[in-house]
Parts: structure tokens; C-alpha cells; sequence
């Protein structure tokens, strides 16, 4: 383990000291960086057949079982309290009120334990597949389906692959582009950054990695118009932007650096006085957020100079893979 982290240390450091003279060069424009996708890499993605994901049936088993253990263990509580009680007395005029909310817990108690159980039978159906022409994923009977022809660039902002933490249904990293939808129209695709499938069927995939970064290199391999990718996309990911090799130590300290970002805010909870105005609170607590966001910020763009800003890629003449 010490071995990978000194290898991705390495690398991170490699890729900063490679991309730092652009980064200099391009101080004056806001225009993103153009890396080439190295000739070997190409050669191996054109020699690749189809790529499927391998669940991790194990975990997602385990997972399963856990929830279930822990709603069956509820329900005994629940029980024991119930049978265990002697003194029904302080219960008196309010027999209607407890009976409901005890039953409304055993039903939710109950149903939640029959669909757990119901979602053993369904473990491993869940798929991911991506080769030359697009990309495949969900259930196998149904699934959503991409071409590679159908993405394109956004129709607003300075990146087309990008990361973002929140959806509607979910608070969890998803990667996001933008494919054609006619009339000159685009939408959004996206994907939860763990390549996780509906987690009681599919909670991971064995070849996570590899399929995360057969993804990007189908999307920075696309015909021009090129496609942008934020640097994040690559520290989430854990992929060097030059090399394509793993690179997991930026993603690393982003969290670390995230954690500590929140230092100050916590700060101001634990030492703002008593009695003092609540927007003033309120107050300290943006600009603490502000600052921590700042240092976490100017911690990476100084520790990973390279990995900032926004990527494009471009490959050597010949044909695509």
C-alpha cells in the first residue's frame, strides 16, 4: 500500500511539474489547456473490445444483509418494549394516539424488512458496458443507452465534462455531459462518479477503475469540436490527465483539505459568545466559509499546480480508436 501511494505521489507530482509551463503560459487567457493523449495509450483503447462492468456481488450481499439486520433488530426492540411493559397507566386517555403510531411502525418496520428481502433476488442485475460506439447502463431488460456521435458540447458555461456533488434524487459525485437532443437542443447525462447501479442490485463493480477511465478516454478521444473537461473530473476519478495511469493522492488531500476547509466554520459555533446578534452569526459563518473554501483552494492550486482549470485533448494524426 505504502508502494502504490508513493507511485501515485509520483505521478501527481510528475504531471504537476509537466503541466506547470502551460499553466504559466496560459496566464493571460482563460482558454483551456490542450493535452495529447499519449500514442500508447490510443494503441491500447483501439486493441480493447467491449468493456462490462463486473459486480461486486459479495458487497452488494452485504449491504443487503446489514440493512436487514438492522431493521430486524428494530422490530425486536420494538417488541421487547411492548411485552416488557408493566405500567400501562401513564397510557391512559391516549390509547387511540399509541396504537397508531405503534402500528405505523410495524408497517414501516415490515415493509421495509419484505422489500430488502425481495432485493436478494434481484443482486447483480445491474450492468455497465462501454465500447467504441457508446455506452450502455442500468437494468439489463431496460437500459439507458449513449452514442458517442450524440455528445457534444454544452450550449452554456466554460465546461462540458464536469462533477458536480448534488442532484435531485441524490447527494452523492456524479459526472455530467451533455449529449444532442434535436431541434439543436442538448440534456444532461449523468452518472454517479461510483458507477454504482440501483445500490440493493448493483453496489459496485469490481473493475470500477477501469471502466471510469475507459469512459473519459471515449469522451477526450471525440472529433472536434473537442470536448472540456474540468480538472476536477480527474482528481474525483483519480486518473493523471497526461499519463492515464491511476492517480489517487490529489484526490486524497481534496478531501483532507475539504475537511479542514470546514474548520473555521466550526470555530465560529463553538466560540461565538452568548447573546450576541444571530446575524452577526450568520455573517461569520459566510465569511468563515468563504475563508475555509479560499485555503482549501489555494492548498491544491499550490500543491498540485497542474491539476487546475480546464482540460482539452487532442490526439496524434491518424485514425481514431
Amino acid at each position: 500500500m505504502a508502494r502504490k501511494n508513493r507511485k501515485s505521489q509520483s505521478i501527481a507530482a510528475s504531471a504537476a511539474r509537466g503541466m506547470a509551463p502551460a499553466r504559466a503560459a496560459d496566464t493571460h487567457t482563460a482558454g483551456p489547456r490542450v493535452l495529447e493523449v499519449p500514442a500508447h495509450v490510443l494503441k491500447a483503447l483501439a486493441g480493447e473490445g467491449p468493456l462490462e462492468g463486473v459486480p461486486d456481488l459479495a458487497a452488494t450481499r452485504l449491504l443487503l444483509g446489514g440493512l436487514v439486520a438492522i431493521f430486524a433488530l428494530l422490530a425486536l426492540s420494538l417488541g421487547a418494549a411492548v411485552l416488557l411493559q408493566d405500567d400501562w397507566s401513564n397510557l391512559h386517555g391516549n390509547e387511540g394516539i399509541v396504537a397508531l403510531a405503534v402500528l405505523a411502525l410495524v408497517a414501516g418496520l415490515g415493509g421495509g424488512l419484505w422489500y430488502l428481502l425481495r432485493q436478494f433476488a434481484q443482486v447483480g442485475q445491474g450492468s455497465i458496458r462501454i465500447d467504441a460506439e457508446g455506452m450502455r447502463w442500468g437494468d439489463p431488460a431496460s437500459p439507458q443507452a449513449v452514442a458517442w456521435r450524440e455528445v457534444c458540447r454544452g450550449r452554456a458555461g466554460l465546461q462540458d465534462v464536469k462533477t458536480e456533488f448534488t442532484s435531485s434524487d441524490a447527494i452523492v459525485k456524479r459526472l455530467v455531459f451533455q449529449r444532442a437532443a434535436g431541434g439543436g437542443e442538448t440534456i444532461d447525462v449523468k452518472l454517479p462518479l461510483a458507477l454504482t447501479m440501483d445500490a440493493p442490485r448493483v453496489v459496485r463493480f469490481r473493475n470500477r477503475a477501469a471502466l471510469l477511465r475507459a469512459l473519459l478516454l471515449r469522451l477526450a478521444t471525440q472529433p472536434r469540436p473537442r470536448l472540456r473537461f474540468a480538472a476536477e473530473v480527474f482528481i474525483d476519478a483519480g486518473i493523471d490527465p497526461q499519463t492515464w495511469e491511476p492517480m489517487l493522492a490529489p484526490r486524497r488531500w481534496m478531501w483532507l483539505s475539504s475537511l479542514a476547509a470546514l474548520l473555521p466554520v466550526l470555530a465560529v459555533f463553538l466560540f461565538w459568545p452568548l447573546g450576541e446578534h444571530v446575524g452577526w452569526m450568520i455573517a461569520a459563518l459566510v465569511l468563515a466559509m468563504v475563508a475555509g473554501a479560499g485555503a482549501m483552494g489555494w492548498f491544491m492550486d499550490q500543491r498540485y499546480p497542474g491539476l487546475q482549470g480546464v482540460f482539452e485533448f487532442e490526439t496524434p494524426s491518424g485514425p481514431m480508436p
